[in-house]
């Protein structure tokens, strides 16, 4: 268990994020209506966050949950996050100091690879009017929750059956993915 403050914590998610690649996404999603941060009162037009806290840290949108979950990041993520105390809905009463006994471990450098795919076919989808960014992300985010909350293997194969079909489009990813799975 290693003492941590609030503000190492933040950096450690940050740079976790950083080298998954998922400002890949960002880049896409944002300038396209589907910034998870539309609304807050803490974000300031082209200046960014001006209160970044453990919650907003830790949140995943759609896509990201997802990639997470394929890559089998998801638990390991939830865990480092179920760790630390305080988190609301963008606000934040986690301590300043806070016992941490599981780190993330340094995510393999191919999955930046992974995510820029899944980034070109989302930029690609948006171009060609076949997806609408926030809608997209709302379902996906949907099936996610689902696959996360749900037990009962007749309930989960549908919604992998459902999850399927609503990403059948995402070529560049599935390439990319199988590759990454399979070295």
């Amino acid at each position: 268990m290693l003492m941590a403050t609030k503000e190492e914590i933040i950096d450690h998610g940050l740079d976790y994020l950083r080298e998954i690649g998922v400002e890949a996404i960002c880049k896409v999603c944002i300038p396209n209506g589907g910034s998870c941060c539309k609304s807050c009162p803490y974000l300031k037009d082209r200046i960014g966050c001006q209160s970044r806290n453990t919650s907003c840290t830790a949140w995943l949108c759609g896509f990201q949950k997802y990639i997470f979950f394929e890559l089998g990041l998801l638990e390991k993520w939830n865990s480092f996050w179920e760790q630390v105390p305080g988190q609301d809905f963008r606000r934040d009463f986690t301590p300043a100091d806070v016992n941490i006994s599981l780190w993330l471990d340094k995510p393999d450098p191919r999955i930046r690879l992974v995510v820029d795919a899944f980034a070109r076919d989302l930029e690609e989808l948006r171009v060609q009017k076949k997806i609408m960014i926030s809608q997209f992300n709302d379902t996906l985010d949907s099936y996610m929750n689902k696959l996360l909350l749900y037990r009962d293997s007749e309930i989960l194969r549908h919604v992998l059956k459902k999850q399927k079909v609503h990403m059948r489009e995402f070529q560049q990813y599935k390439m990319e993915k199988e590759n990454y799975d399979s070295h």
